[in-house]
């Protein structure tokens, strides 16, 4: 059984990344454990699972999924718990963190190589992805998910009410997605918030396929991500 972990920034790409693994690789027979870490340096770390793997005799892959709590715990936790990891099996070790809002478009580069600095390879692929400016572009990005919210959220409704437009444009290049898709859900009196519910709801409604298939094409740091992850699951 191969093995792979990924810390991600917080809930919301805890779910985004499990729902999409479970329906793109589903006949790749994987399971799926979701973790919450929580402190570190001085206070001692704590291990909380969130969604629990079933483990079978057909599972092929087991990935874990860490919640960091935040973009800036991202690279400290991965390095904190990648020899412990590749003690156990794991052959892939990935980060994944917004750049919004402590770093801006022209820093993306500086960022990426900072991140990947060092990270030592020996035992495990080991890299940090982003998600440019933040994940929520990519929520923007698959913009057929917004007509399931409403169906008067056509990418020239929200062009014509907004000022841009999530089908011919790359949200990526926005500064602030989150915000943008804030915005988007209450033209129609809906709100987007991180409540673990209101996300899952959201996520339900992801094209993954058009995500990984085609919406890769036009941004970079999902394809980046994705790529990443089709390696590990040949």
């Amino acid at each position: 059984m191969k093995r792979i972990a990924i810390f991600v920034e917080g809930l919301t790409e805890q779910i985004l990344v499990r729902r999409m693994l479970e329906t793109v690789m589903r006949k790749k027979q994987i399971t799926v454990q979701t973790v919450k870490i929580t402190g570190g340096h001085s206070i001692r770390m704590s291990f909380t699972v969130m969604h629990a793997a079933k483990v079978e005799s057909r599972t092929a892959y087991y990935v874990l999924i860490y919640d960091c709590g935040g973009e800036t715990n991202v690279k400290g936790y991965l390095m904190m718990q990648r020899k412990k990891l590749v003690a156990k099996g794991y052959t892939c070790i990935l980060g994944l963190r917004d750049v919004y809002p402590t770093f801006s478009h022209e820093e993306i580069p500086k960022l990426k190589r900072g991140l990947n600095y060092y990270l030592s390879q020996k035992g495990a692929i080991t890299r940090i992805h982003l998600a440019e400016m933040e994940t929520e572009a990519w929520f923007l990005g698959d913009y057929t998910h917004l007509k399931k919210i409403s169906g008067k959220l056509t990418p020239a409704f929200i062009e014509k009410r907004l000022g841009f437009n999530p089908k011919t444009e790359n949200m990526e290049g926005r500064n602030a997605p989150a915000h943008d898709l804030k915005m988007v859900y209450k033209l129609v009196d809906r709100d987007y918030t991180k409540k673990r519910n209101k996300l899952n709801n959201i996520v339900s409604k992801l094209d993954f396929y058009f995500m990984t298939r085609t919406l890769t094409k036009k941004m970079s740091s999902l394809d980046d991500f994705v790529r990443q992850l089709e390696l590990f699951f040949e």
